[in-house]
């Protein structure tokens, strides 16, 4: 919804028209971006199994990650070239993520809803997610780099869209007969809303900074993200948060790998 609006401010009255053209009537390139759609679906639903097992700053922390498999997928798949200093500061991030969760943060034992936190599964979640994400980017850019002429709110809508048919489809199979009994918006408050709207609109903002601004600006952003999270969550009782000194040491190591990383552009 929120892509077919930009896409109405900036195309007008034939944003209909557009939507059809490339969506419908363009099925197969729809279900090429399927592909994409479908492992961002599935790197969604790891990233909730990591956040039931690991704290709000170490997944967010470990999440940059995804820097190491989009490089890797984009010499692989695209046959790019990564400079030394890029590969220096993926080798700095993965120590820094080492650092922040060993020792783990999240207490192995605790107990959060009934469930029992395991912080080797929430890396593992994390981990996955990472590697689905860094694959999904680089097969997405892929496509709108052969199809330039395709406007990126359509892709968006072409994500979206299938996105949420599939996503339907897995929510109904399996959890049809709690749908029955109490509806699909059971457990909706005010706060589950503004966080629904809050990624949605935060993957939006990601594409425009990466259209209206540069990688430097996204990895300054990324930076600030991760100092949010542990500042707030240590702000949190129900979190108990405390940053170790090898979470804070880690942190630190991270924010510096991404920001090299993003400072310099590739060659080739």
């Amino acid at each position: 919804v929120l892509s077919f609006l930009m896409l109405l401010a900036q195309e007008g009255k034939p944003s209909w028209g557009l939507v059809w053209q490339h969506v419908f009537v363009g099925w197969r390139d729809t279900l090429q971006v399927g592909v994409p759609a479908v492992l961002y679906l599935i790197q969604n639903n790891l990233l909730y199994v990591a956040s039931s097992h690991l704290d709000a700053a170490t997944c967010q922390v470990a999440y940059q990650l995804k820097l190491l498999t989009t490089a890797f997928f984009s010499v692989t798949l695209l046959h790019r070239h990564i400079s030394t200093r890029r590969w220096a500061s993926l080798g700095l991030l993965f120590v820094g993520v080492v650092l922040v969760q060993y020792p783990s943060s999240a207490k192995a034992a605790a107990a959060a809803h009934g469930t029992v936190q395991s912080p080797l599964l929430g890396m593992a979640a994390v981990s996955g997610a990472c590697l689905l994400s860094g694959l999904a980017g680089v097969w997405l850019e892929r496509i709108v780099k052969r199809t330039a002429d395709v406007p990126v709110w359509v892709r968006n809508v072409q994500l979206g869209l299938v996105s949420l048919i599939i996503g339907l489809g897995s929510v109904w199979s399996l959890d049809g007969h709690a749908i029955r009994a109490a509806g699909f918006f059971q457990g909706y408050t005010w706060v589950v809303v503004s966080v629904v709207l809050q990624v949605s609109a935060g993957g939006l903002l990601v594409g425009l900074i990466m259209r209206y601004a540069d990688n430097v600006i996204k990895g300054f952003a990324t930076s600030l993200s991760i100092i949010l999270s542990s500042v707030l969550s240590s702000f949190i009782p129900a979190f108990d948060f405390a940053p170790s000194p090898t979470f804070i040491a880690g942190s630190t190591l991270v924010i510096l790998a991404t920001i090299l990383y993003s400072s310099q552009q590739e060659a080739g």
